[in-house]
This record gives structure tokens, C-alpha cells and sequence, in this order.
């Protein structure tokens, strides 16, 4: 009797989760109620809620983001008039400008094209195949959902495995039905819902490909042994692409959520700080995204495919023809006929790629602060406007709206027409229109941004942020690559089981009250940070892009686990790197900002070795 009633209670964990949390927090805020710290107990009361919630999924991720509209008017922290006022951020129309331009290039084929040029260039072998569809995924998901770029790879990445294996039979006859992908098999937390049942598979799918040497009868591999390395290989194809786009996205500021977070955390915590834009955040993630992509690369080389024979393949020398880009197999010209079925580059697809060059262009040179002119203004097309009006995401929108306006063909009329177009001239359909965004457009991750800045908000207008940069102060002794090496570790194994934009919004303002208690420059913790809320590489339920790949059916979660974790730590490793070597010149980590207070009043210097300086709050020379 008791185990049944059990049993039947635990299948409505979420329910109890739902009603017993605030329930059993409410102490918090009683215990504080009238005393000078009620307004951080009453925020701390809502945060760890928010926190639960966004953990184990009780609702919807969006919809938790709405509880601090709720939650903090209630409890004293905010007016909701106050809280309201998150949801619709500068940041947030930079995400949504950023979106508008990547729901133009899905819906005209051009990120197709642009990855179907990068295989055709790399070939088909099977590492450098591989090193082309990391390049084009990673590529990929710095402008576009990180979610589309791998429902739209790996299909790509099928038909190829399944040609090369029918080429060389060795195919397994056992699994020729392959399973259709699990809509269930992870959340989709952090981009468009994807039907996963529309994404087609390609038959034989658990094939492999050997090279064209030929071997003696006496070495020819058996059908089980062939199948098993078909079934690594495939795996390690697969993998690379939600590795990828996983990497990918942390390269520029519209590539993944967390780092629109960072942008906002910033001006809360500091609002006297320079902030971060995209050319400060793509000087240091892409190289720090090259790094780790070179490292994913390799690291699934050792764990897929014959990593002894590495070396000679990068020297193209020492692997006995196995590393033959061999452009007349059956897979080359699977990657052709995909190609040339999308046919010349059309007169949409020209317009896209002209507006979204435009974009980057635009975003690059809007404020070059290291250009600085006579009146002390930075160079750069903003200089023509008044100085901090026009922002990254004021510049997003206008490239956006452009591309409602533009016709999606060329004009037919008056001088413009073609002396055998005998059409009607009338007005062509744009290059966007808003049936097409609502379709494509994540609004969820608008609102679970807004919720991430409401909560930053609340932690500082309640006071929470001073005492927790106090309480850190005791953590003033130990070195501060430490300190960031094990937050890095800490945030991406917790992203691991929660949406990264919800961990980044949990931990980045603590991150940065952290750094203030132990009086280093606040970049320092909070851009490895966030950058490791994007390395979630061992669970399928840890992003939409693993989530995807896990439901075709062929990896284990065994697999996943056990080369993500290396993975892992790997990228941390990468990122600690950079942050200590470039990252400190580039944001000026050796000295701690006039913007930010010093809490332990001592200052700690970045550099080969950690020099304590008095007084606090002052810029070390």
C-alpha cells in the first residue's frame, strides 16, 4: 500500500515541487521581515525559487522568467512598474535584430549554401569532412539559431554517411529502419521549438567508410567489426555538429543567450562601466572559439577515428592514402547534387547576403574606441550622432527593417524592366514578412532574457549584491586564476542540467559581486563565466543542439557523457587560457576599474604574480 502511494506522489513531483518550495523557503523572509536586511531576504527568498523552478522545469522556462513581475512587487523588493521595465532592454531588440536577419537567412537557403560550400571545399574524407562541418555549423550558429543549424546539418551529415557506406558496403542489413527522431528526447530551452519528426533521415545511416586502399584477403576486417567502426564513425559525425554549434555560438554577442546576459548583468551591477558591445566581445570570444573548436576537432579525432595517423594527415604525408580528399566517391557527389540542386545563387539570397555583410560591417565599425580622435571621441559611423544613442541593437533594427521592405525579386518596371519580361509589372512580396517571424521567431528566449535582467535588477536594488560582495571577501587570499578556473568548472557542469540563459542569469551577478569582494576587475570571473555556460557538452538534455542529435537514435548517453566530459574540461582549460593571455591586455584586466567598488580593501593585481595594492577602488597604474 505504502510503496504504491508512493509511487503515486512521485508522479506528481512536479506539483509538489510547484507548491512545497516557496513553502518550505518562507522562513527566509519571515525570519528577516522586520529587520534592515528584509529586502535581501525578500529577494534571496525569490531568486533560490526562481532558481528551483528553472532547474527542474516545475513550468515552462519562459514562464518562470515572469515570477519576479509577481514575486518582487509582493515581497517589497520592486514596483512592478520597476520590473516590467527589464523585459524590454536595449539587449533584448539587440537579440531580437540579430534574430530577424538569421530568420531572412533560414528562410531563403543561404546558411544551406554556406555549408554546403564549406563541405564541397574540405572533401569528403572522413576527418576533414568533419573539420568542415564543424567549420560550417560553428560558423553558423554565431549569427543564426544554434537549434536551426544542427536540425538543418545533421540530415546533410546522414546522407553523406549513407552513400559512403553504400559505396563500400558496409552497411549493417540489421539496421536498415532507422528510428525517428524522439520530439521528448531533450528541452528546447533556449531556441525555437524544433519538429524533430520532420528533420528526414537517411537510410543506413550505421555505415562507415574505409579508405581505398586495398588490403590481403587475410586483413579484411569482418561485417561485425565493420559495423562497429561504421557506428563510431557515425557518431563522431554526428557529435561534431552539436559540438559545434554549442562552440560556435560563443564567438559574438547574438550567437547564444548568455552572452546578452553578460551585456546587461554589466550595466546593472556597473552602471558607470564601459559595458560590453559586440567588437569587445568578438575580440575575445572568436579567437577563444577557434581554440576550442581546433581542440573539439581533435579530441573527437582520438575518440572516433584513428588519431595515430593525425599528424601525417595535417602534413598530407605518412597515412598511406587514408587521408586522400578523394572528390570522385559517392559522398563528394552527394554534397554536389545538394549543391547544384539549390541552383545559382538567386536574386533573395543575394539581398540577404548583402544585408546581413552590411550588418556585421556596421556592428564592427560603429564605435572603434582604439581609433580615438581630437575631441576624444572614438571613430567610427556613430561619430555623425549623438555619442551613445545609437547602439548595437538600434543598429540590429534597422538592418531588420530594411529587409521587410525589399522586394524578394528584381523590379520589373519602367527603365528597370528586361526586354523580354512581358509580366504585369506589380510589386514583389519582401524578403521577410511577419508571418514568417512569428513562425520562426523564439519570443520564449525574449522573455527568459527579460526575466534574467529583472532578476540582476532585483539583486542589486535590494541590496543582496553589497552583501554578497561582502561575504566573498574571505576568498580574498586565493589567486584569482583559481578563483575563475573553478567558477568555470562550477557553470558548466550546473549548465549541464538547466537552460544555460537561466544559469547565466542565476550566477553571473553573484560572479560579479564575487570579483568586487575579492577586488579583481569583475571581467575577469564574469566572461569565463559566461563563456561556460555554452560548454555543455555530456547530456542530451543540456541544449537544444545535443538534444537533437541524441534523437536520431544512434548515440548512447554513455557516449555523449564520456567524450563530452573531456570535452569539458578541455574548452575550460582553453578559456582559462585565454583570459590569462590575451584577455587581460584587451580588457585591461591588471587593474581594477574605477567603476567597481573594492569590497576586501585591498587590490589584487593580474599579472605573473598576484601583487596586493592599497588603497581600494583606484585605477593601478
Amino acid at each position: 500500500m505504502a510503496p504504491r502511494i508512493v509511487r503515486e506522489l512521485l508522479s506528481f513531483w512536479k506539483s509538489l515541487v510547484f507548491l512545497l518550495t516557496p513553502l518550505f523557503l518562507c522562513p527566509l523572509p519571515i525570519y528577516f521581515a522586520y529587520t534592515e536586511y528584509s529586502k535581501m531576504a525578500a529577494c534571496a527568498y525569490a531568486v533560490i525559487i526562481m532558481a528551483v523552478y528553472w532547474t527542474t522545469e516545475v513550468l515552462p522556462l519562459a514562464v518562470t522568467a515572469l515570477l519576479p513581475i509577481v514575486l518582487f512587487p509582493m515581497l517589497g523588493v520592486q514596483s512592478s512598474k520597476d520590473v516590467c521595465i527589464n523585459y524590454l532592454k536595449d539587449n533584448n531588440f539587440l537579440f531580437v535584430g540579430g534574430l530577424l536577419v538569421a530568420v531572412a537567412i533560414e528562410r531563403w537557403n543561404l546558411h544551406k549554401r554556406i555549408a554546403l560550400r564549406v563541405l564541397l571545399t574540405v572533401g569528403s574524407e572522413p576527418r576533414w569532412l568533419m573539420l568542415g562541418m564543424m567549420s560550417a555549423t560553428a560558423f553558423l550558429s554565431m549569427w543564426i539559431s544554434n537549434t536551426a543549424t544542427t536540425a538543418m546539418m545533421v540530415p546533410i551529415a546522414q546522407a553523406i554517411l549513407s552513400e559512403l557506406l553504400k559505396e563500400k558496403g558496409m552497411d549493417n542489413p540489421e539496421e536498415k529502419n532507422i528510428l525517428a527522431p524522439d520530439e521528448k528526447a531533450g528541452k528546447f530551452e533556449n531556441e525555437e521549438d524544433i519538429k524533430l519528426k520532420e528533420i528526414k533521415m537517411e537510410e543506413g545511416d550505421h555505415d562507415f567508410v574505409e579508405d581505398d586502399t586495398t588490403v590481403p584477403e587475410d586483413q579484411v576486417p569482418t561485417l561485425g567489426s565493420s559495423v562497429d567502426k561504421g557506428d563510431k564513425m557515425g557518431k563522431g559525425l554526428l557529435l561534431c555538429i552539436c559540438y559545434a554549434a554549442n562552440i560556435g555560438g560563443t564567438a559574438t554577442l547574438t550567437g547564444t543567450g548568455p552572452n546578452l546576459v553578460i551585456t546587461q548583468a554589466v550595466d546593472t551591477l556597473f552602471p558607470d562601466g564601459p559595458g560590453i558591445d559586440f567588437v569587445t566581445w568578438f575580440s575575445f570570444g572568436f579567437p577563444a572559439m577557434l581554440l576550442a573548436l581546433l581542440l573539439a576537432w581533435i579530441w573527437l579525432q582520438c575518440m572516433f577515428l584513428d588519431c595515430r595517423c593525425l599528424l601525417g594527415c595535417i602534413k598530407q604525408r605518412g597515412c598511406k592514402g587514408r587521408c586522400k580528399r578523394d572528390r570522385d566517391n559517392a559522398a563528394y557527389k552527394v554534397i554536389r547534387r545538394q549543391y547544384d540542386e539549390l541552383g545559382p545563387l538567386s536574386f533573395p539570397e543575394k539581398v540577404v547576403l548583402l544585408h546581413f555583410v552590411l550588418l556585421v560591417l556596421l556592428w564592427f565599425f560603429r564605435d572603434m574606441k582604439f581609433v580615438k580622435l581630437e575631441n576624444k571621441r572614438a571613430a567610427g559611423w556613430t561619430y555623425f550622432f549623438v555619442k551613445g544613442y545609437m547602439t548595437d541593437a538600434a543598429t540590429g533594427i534597422m538592418v531588420a527593417i530594411f529587409l521587410f521592405f525589399w522586394p524578394s525579386k528584381p523590379p520589373n518596371f519602367m527603365c528597370c524592366r528586361r526586354s523580354r519580361d512581358t509580366r504585369p509589372a506589380k510589386p514583389a512580396p519582401p524578403i521577410l514578412d511577419w508571418a514568417t517571424v512569428h513562425q520562426k521567431m523564439p519570443w520564449s528566449v525574449v522573455i527568459l532574457l527579460g526575466g534574467g535582467f529583472a532578476l540582476a535588477d532585483g539583486v542589486k536594488v535590494s541590496g543582496l549584491s553589497i552583501w554578497l560582495s561582502e561575504a566573498f571577501t574571505s576568498l580574498a587570499g586565493v589567486p584569482p586564476a583559481v578563483i575563475a578556473l573553478v567558477v568555470s568548472i562550477l557553470v558548466a557542469f550546473i549548465t549541464e542540467f538547466t537552460s544555460n540563459v537561466s544559469t547565466a542569469s542565476i550566477f553571473l551577478p553573484i560572479v560579479g559581486k564575487m570579483a568586487e569582494g575579492i577586488c579583481v576587475h569583475p571581467y575577469y570571473l564574469m566572461i569565463p563565466a559566461t563563456i561556460a555556460c555554452s560548454f555543455a557538452f555530456m547530456l542530451p538534455v543540456a541544449t537544444p543542439p545535443n538534444a537533437i542529435v541524441f534523437s536520431y537514435g544512434r548515440i548512447k548517453v554513455v557516449d555523449m557523457a564520456r567524450c563530452g566530459f573531456m570535452l569539458n574540461l578541455g574548452c575550460i582549460l582553453v578559456l582559462t587560457f585565454a583570459i590569462n593571455t590575451y584577455g587581460i591586455p584587451l580588457y585591461g584586466l591588471h587593474t581594477f576599474p574605477s567603476w567597481a567598488t573594492c569590497a576586501a580593501g585591498a587590490v589584487t593585481q593580474l599579472g605573473p604574480a598576484n601583487v596586493t595594492m592599497l588603497p581600494a577602488n583606484v585605477t593601478l597604474g
